[in-house]
């Protein structure tokens, strides 16, 4: 925390000297200035973290200044030295401080947003898959995050989660664009983990079900779809496109189910704004295509309802809340941070 001295500055005096028999007198006078006040300040850090994503090692971002708008309508500007990192080391509960401690002036602030230099093959954002390395173009040439308020002397935190399930697409050249979809930001003191135990039937009944399914690679996509506390039922669940039709509604997060060291399933999700929400489960993740919509079009089918669950961030934000999934026994599975 920041504290700064108000310095008053005062002036003065005619200073007057008298003798016998006479006068005289001499004026020493220092002309009264205006106290400088110092601009109050706020300090300000945001982290970046994604969920797990399979198919690519390496998601390459490059960010070139964090901008955003104050109540005056005045735009600043501050330089992130166009930083890079790989956002899939950075998964679960884990992230990266890209603003850490900046000193802002008090006040509201709007359209907030970070800069990325754009992939174009050999410098920029890119992704890594198995076929190579390959431009990576972010829509609208930035990361967008939330609105907020700055006070005198305070410090805050907020976390922009990067749903690569929902955002990252590519085309059949392996063009990758990153698209806002998934993404959110968040207080960190207004936020909470969710990690959850999945029943192994749940696992073994949907590969089942769904055997003429079957990936080429022999393996199924399990995935975790977490929704708004609107949806009630399996019925209501819709795939991953933003415009579901047919009384669906769209997830607002996905992440793929794991296995712990013991073989115990389970998913993680991350830096979640407080609040109730319902989790979904189906096998079939490798059918979910963001764009289009593959469970009135497609063979994607949501296989369980989890029911819903309460996010609680706790007296100072990022409580991790752990929910069972279908007949679990044990406790706590997997590891948040740790890739999960």
């Amino acid at each position: 925390m920041m504290y700064r001295n108000w310095l008053f500055l005062s002036a003065c005096a005619l200073l007057t000297a008298c003798g016998g028999g006479g006068s005289s007198s001499s004026n020493n006078s220092v002309t009264p200035t205006t106290p400088t006040i110092p601009e109050q300040t706020g300090s300000v850090t945001v982290a970046l973290t994604d969920s797990p994503m399979s198919g690519v090692t390496t998601v390459g971002l490059q960010l070139h200044e964090l901008v955003m708008t104050d109540a005056s309508g005045v735009e600043h500007r501050y330089s992130l030295g166009d930083m890079s990192f790989n956002l899939m080391d950075y998964q679960g509960s884990d992230s990266i401080n890209v603003v850490d401690g900046l000193s802002i002036p008090v006040g509201d602030y709007h359209d907030v947003y970070m800069t990325v230099v754009q992939g174009d093959g050999n410098n920029g954002c890119y992704v890594e898959d198995g076929q190579g390395i390959h431009a990576l173009q972010v829509q609208d040439d930035e990361l967008p995050l939330m609105d907020f308020s700055v006070a005198a002397d305070q410090q805050y935190s907020f976390t922009m989660e990067v749903g690569l399930y929902m955002g990252l697409n590519h085309d059949s050249n392996y063009n990758y664009s990153l698209s806002h979809e998934g993404s959110w930001s968040v207080n960190n003191m207004s936020m909470g983990h969710l990690m959850g135990n999945v029943d192994p039937q749940w696992i073994a009944s949907c590969e089942s079900t769904n055997a003429a399914l079957t990936p080429t690679s022999g393996m199924f996509s399990h995935m975790a779809y977490l929704y708004p506390d609107t949806v009630t039922s399996l019925a209501q669940m819709g795939d991953v496109y933003a415009a579901p039709t047919n009384g669906r509604v769209a997830p607002v997060a996905v992440a793929p189910m794991q296995q712990d060291s013991a073989g115990n399933w389970y998913f993680a999700m991350g830096y979640l704004p407080a609040g109730t929400y319902r989790v979904g489960y189906s096998c079939l993740g490798d059918l979910d295509n963001p764009t289009t919509d593959d469970t009135t079009n497609g063979s994607f089918t949501m296989f369980a309802d989890a029911g819903s669950v309460t996010i609680d961030p706790g007296t100072t934000g990022g409580t991790q809340t752990v929910m069972q999934c279908g007949m679990v026994s044990g406790g706590h599975y997997g590891m948040m941070g740790n890739g999960g």
